[in-house]
């Protein structure tokens, strides 16, 4: 039978061919992608990522682009990223997808480029695929800026940012050749910093004068076999500052800031991390580590506080300070505000105010007061200039040590040691008298109560220092005593006054006494009836 069937049917059919094949080879595509998932390879993930975007091309085709960022999302939820960041193709995975991003939000790719050179520093192409980025939007100058970034962190190959930062010089659309002709990078370096990972919504929140964006970054758990994938969720903080409103203090504060956190960044876990910044002439921003909140919220939320968290975070405290002190740095604004909780880990934040001395120095003067009042020690109280309205006052790092011991007070007794006087001018007097007694309530914890009065001495040569804290008993371990023997009760005591007073012989009654003194001696229970049978059959 002739069947006759109208064209634009015949053509509908076909798409509709078309379209299950292609449903049927993405969901085998999916199947194949988990199984090379459990290899947990970056190597062999690149690979099927690559061969995936020969089918054709996400930039047209929005079934294959989603298809492409739903296989990464699995990839980062599968492979951790403190695990593999100094892998060569797990980088490559980073920015690829940052890439991708690109084609759908310009915006949401700027972040995931920052996010990808704050894992792999230490690959150049990282960084170039970054500035390359850049160059598409037209912002030659932030260009620029980060190809000279990477060179400054010695990214490798060296001569890879050589021949991108000559190519942008030229005015070359591409800096560097396509990724077929790209030269072996090499391994990263040991620099590998940041703890998160992408797929983030931002909100816009003006806080205290400068804009701040907490972006909702999907962080990444360690996935163990046959256990289900978690998901965390981190913050990263970002400071963002108009220069163009701010005063030549507020920037010099935020410059200061970036110098002393970019320099500690290597050295503790207890600084704050500084994942990236960037320096122009009408704005600073700084992308930071976020906490869960600062320690004085923590405080003010507490009746009391745990003397295992106390000790905990007092050694936190302590490490920190410890850190900035080996590098010439004195924080002059140490308080509860300026520690904050990550992971349940404090850590030092807020360097504006800090101040560098030279190794042979002990102490500086400052031409003005600085740091919080509650928190001041008395030598930064005291005005040392001979010119009369000049105030000048001295810092060292023994002034950090009272302002931690400050914070340890309030941890300790619920409030600062002069918290109580409200009166300004007379706090201010009563820090610096000798004759104020700072009262110290007597508290179980006589070690505890022993670093208090030693961290709160007005004279800083006799102030203990971050060293001896750090050796101070109330952070030791303290060595597990031999047991005590047991005693006798009333009850056994009578009995062995009965036995012995049964006992005819003065002999015998001497070598049960003997007997039962070297049971007590060795620290073994007291037998009575062995006693007595012992001395009957001597």
């Amino acid at each position: 039978r002739e069947w006759k069937v109208p064209l634009s049917t015949i053509c509908l059919f076909c798409w509709a061919i078309v379209f299950v094949t292609f449903c049927f080879s993405l969901a085998d595509v999916t199947y194949n992608f988990d199984q090379v998932l459990h290899k947990n390879s970056p190597e062999s993930c690149w690979a099927y990522l690559m061969n995936l975007e020969k089918r054709g091309n996400p930039h047209t085709d929005i079934n294959l682009l989603n298809k492409l960022k739903d296989c990464y999302a699995k990839i980062f939820s599968r492979l951790p990223i403190r695990q593999f960041s100094k892998n060569t193709s797990y980088a490559r995975i980073l920015v690829r997808y940052a890439e991708l991003k690109g084609i759908e939000d310009q915006d949401e790719a700027q972040d995931h480029f920052i996010v990808a050179r704050s894992n792999c520093k230490g690959f150049a192409f990282v960084h170039i695929a970054h500035a390359q980025f850049e160059v598409s939007q037209g912002n030659v100058i932030k260009a620029t800026s980060i190809l000279h970034k990477a060179q400054a962190l010695n990214a490798r190959p060296a001569e890879l940012l050589e021949m991108a930062i000559r190519n942008l010089k030229a005015g070359e659309k591409q800096l560097v050749p396509t990724r077929e002709e790209e030269p072996p990078t090499g391994r990263a370096t040991e620099e590998s910093f940041t703890q998160f990972i992408y797929m983030r919504t931002s909100i816009l929140v003006v806080l205290s004068g400068f804009w701040s964006i907490l972006a909702y970054v999907l962080g990444l758990s360690t996935a163990y076999p046959g256990s289900e994938h978690s998901l965390l969720v981190e913050l990263i903080s970002l400071k963002y500052v108009n220069l163009e409103e701010a005063d030549a203090q507020t920037i010099e504060s935020y410059k200061n800031e970036i110098e002393h956190l970019n320099h500690l960044q290597q050295y503790s876990d207890q600084i704050i991390k500084l994942y990236e910044y960037e320096i122009t002439n009408s704005y600073i921003y700084m992308l930071m580590e976020c906490g869960n909140l600062d320690l004085n919220t923590w405080l003010r939320n507490r009746k009391a506080v745990n003397p295992l968290e106390r000790k905990f975070y007092w050694k936190n405290m302590l490490e920190a300070v410890q850190t900035i002190h080996k590098h010439g740095i004195v924080h002059s604004d140490l308080k509860p505000a300026n520690f904050v909780i990550v992971n349940a880990s404090l850590k030092l934040i807020d360097f504006g105010i800090a101040n560098r001395i030279q190794p042979d120095v002990t102490s500086i003067m400052k031409d003005s007061q600085v740091g919080t009042l509650n928190y001041m020690p008395p030598e930064a109280i005291k005005d040392t200039s001979s010119q009369p309205g000049k105030a000048r006052s001295k810092i060292s790092p023994k002034g950090d040590v009272w302002s931690l011991g400050c914070i340890l007070y309030c941890m300790t007794y619920g409030k600062t040691p002069f918290q109580s006087i409200t009166n300004q001018i007379a706090k201010l007097h009563a820090i610096i008298d000798p004759t104020h007694k700072i009262e110290f309530p007597d508290i179980l914890e006589k070690d505890l109560l022993d670093v208090l009065k030693r961290c709160l001495v007005r004279n800083p040569r006799e102030r203990i220092s971050i060293a001896e804290l750090l050796e101070h008993p109330y952070l030791q371990l303290k060595p597990q005593g031999s047991p005590e023997p047991e005693r006798p009760c009333n009850s056994d005591l009578k009995k062995i006054l009965t036995d012995l007073a049964a006992l005819q012989s003065p002999n015998s009654i001497i070598r049960a006494a003997n007997n039962l003194a070297k049971m007590c001696n060795s620290g073994r229970k007291l037998d009575v009836a062995e006693c007595a049978k012992s001395s009957t059959q001597s």
